[in-house]
Parts: structure tokens; C-alpha cells; sequence
């Protein structure tokens, strides 16, 4: 592939994933702030939307790649999701997130002496494997476009360190209308965006090591994102003490703590490929 269908693939996914992910949005946005009457069809028809429009990543990054590479692109793609051969300490950092939000609620605790949030979760632990599983499915709707297409390309043009702020800093972006519309906590709790900005930039470096070190596995990032999501249901980062508000905290120490953890990585396995170069991937 030369440089400038490169660049076309790449653009071509970015703008054809928001059109189509924030137009579907749009309904939702504009049922919020009341600039459309609220008919129950209405209201039904954008509950499908809303979730349609989730699944845009992927959506067109298959589309892309059938168009490119027909059927075998896709094969070659979803192949790579149950890719396994990790190498024995890949499996062990997969429980990053989880420890990570784990320790900034004790964090919260010693230094200002909150106390852990008793979501329903921590009273019927049993659910949390089976929602981990749905959250993992889930992936299916993003991964694939964000990792399984964008990253690789944007990497075949700069180095890992710099894709993996590009593409953190549009996938923030990306999710910019749930900020606007009601029933996403980003607008429920008025989340700051900047916050929400960092993390996913932070989130998309480490994603982008583990997968340069997995010989291009999406297991991995289908694991992360999944924890990220189902840490939020589990020990959420944002202790709710109005109804629309929340302490953010846990949040802020979160960021400080994997912005430590990107630190160690990029010092110890470089800014260019995230990848020790003594080191076989």
C-alpha cells in the first residue's frame, strides 16, 4: 500500500466513522435539549440509533476493508481478536486497569478518607464475570476500527507514541454528542472533557504497547476496554453526591496513576514502537 492510499484509508475512516456515528446521535441530542417534539416513536426509533451509532468504528472499518480487501481483509482482522500467543507477561499486565482503579480508591481512602462506593456489583460479585463477557462482545462495535484498522495505518506513518495520542485524542472526541445527550453518564454527571480526554489518551498508549508487543493481537485491547467499562460499573471513577454531579477524585488520581505507568513504559520500551528492541514480537 503506498503513502497515498495510506493516508486515504485513513482519512476516509475517521471522517466516515463520525459522520456516521454523530449524525445517528443527533436525534438524541436534540430530544435532550427539547428542539424536537418527544413522540414515542420518536423516543423508540433513537433507543436504536443510539445504539447503532456505538458500533460506527467498526461498522466502517469493515466496510473499508471489503472494499479494499474483500473478505479475506476481514477474515485477516477478526482473526487477530482471539489471537492468544501473548507471551507469559502480557497475561498478567491484561489486569492493569482493574489494579490501577483499585489502588486510586485506596489512594482516595488513606489520603482523604473517603470510603469505597458500594455499587450493586460489589454485593452480587457473581454478575461481574458475566458482565465483563457483554462488555467484551461490546468491543466488537469499536475495537475493530480503532485498533484493528486505524492503529496499524496510523503507525505505518509515524511512530506509536504520537498514533496513540492521535488516535486517544479522536476517540475522546468521538464520544464528544454523548456529552450533550441524556442517559450517558458524560452528560448525566457534566463530566469534564479534558479529564476525559487524558484518560483515553493515556489508555490508548498502553493499549498500543500491549498490542505492539502481542504481534498485533486485538485480545488485548478487547480486554482493556472492556475492564474500562466494566471497572466504571464495579468501582466507579466518579463518587455520585448530588444527583448530577459527582466528586471527581478517584478520577484525578486515576490519571496520575497511569500517567506514571506510560512514563515507565515509554522509559523503558521507547517512544518509537513501544517495543524493547531485545525483545521479540
Amino acid at each position: 500500500m503506498n503513502k497515498n492510499q495510506l493516508n486515504k484509508q485513513i482519512w476516509q475512516f475517521f471522517i466516515f466513522t463520525f459522520l456516521f456515528s454523530w449524525l445517528l446521535w443527533l436525534p438524541g441530542i436534540l430530544i435532550t435539549h427539547n428542539l424536537v417534539q418527544k413522540y414515542d416513536i420518536l423516543l423508540k426509533i433513537n433507543n436504536v440509533l443510539v445504539w447503532f451509532a456505538g458500533v460506527g468504528p467498526s461498522f466502517v472499518a469493515l466496510y473499508l476493508l471489503y472494499r479494499n480487501d474483500g473478505i479475506t481483509g476481514i477474515k485477516k482482522v477478526l482473526g487477530r481478536i482471539f489471537k492468544l500467543d501473548l507471551g507469559y507477561w502480557i497475561y498478567p499486565i491484561i489486569f492493569l486497569i482493574p489494579i490501577t482503579l483499585i489502588g486510586a480508591h485506596l489512594l482516595n481512602i488513606v489520603l482523604f478518607k473517603a470510603s469505597l462506593p458500594q455499587s450493586g456489583l460489589l454485593k452480587e460479585p457473581w454478575w461481574i464475570p458475566v458482565l465483563f463477557i457483554v462488555f467484551f462482545i461490546f468491543q466488537f462495535g469499536e475495537e475493530i476500527g480503532w485498533r484493528g484498522f486505524a492503529l496499524d495505518r496510523l503507525q505505518n506513518r509515524m511512530n506509536a507514541l504520537f498514533s496513540s495520542i492521535l488516535l486517544g485524542s479522536l476517540w475522546a472526541l468521538w464520544h464528544l454528542p454523548m456529552f450533550f445527550m441524556n442517559g450517558f453518564g458524560h452528560h448525566d454527571y457534566h463530566l469534564p472533557f479534558g479529564q476525559f480526554l487524558l484518560t483515553l489518551i493515556l489508555l490508548s498508549i498502553i493499549i498500543t504497547w500491549l498490542q505492539n508487543n502481542t504481534k498485533s493481537s486485538l485480545f488485548a485491547a478487547f480486554v482493556i476496554h472492556a475492564y474500562i467499562n466494566l471497572c466504571g460499573e464495579v468501582l466507579p471513577l466518579i463518587e455520585k453526591n448530588t444527583e448530577r454531579q459527582g466528586d471527581y477524585t478517584v478520577w484525578l488520581i486515576t490519571n496520575i496513576l497511569l500517567f506514571s505507568i506510560v512514563v515507565l513504559i515509554l522509559s523503558i520500551w521507547g517512544y518509537k514502537k513501544l517495543v524493547r528492541q531485545n525483545r521479540a514480537i
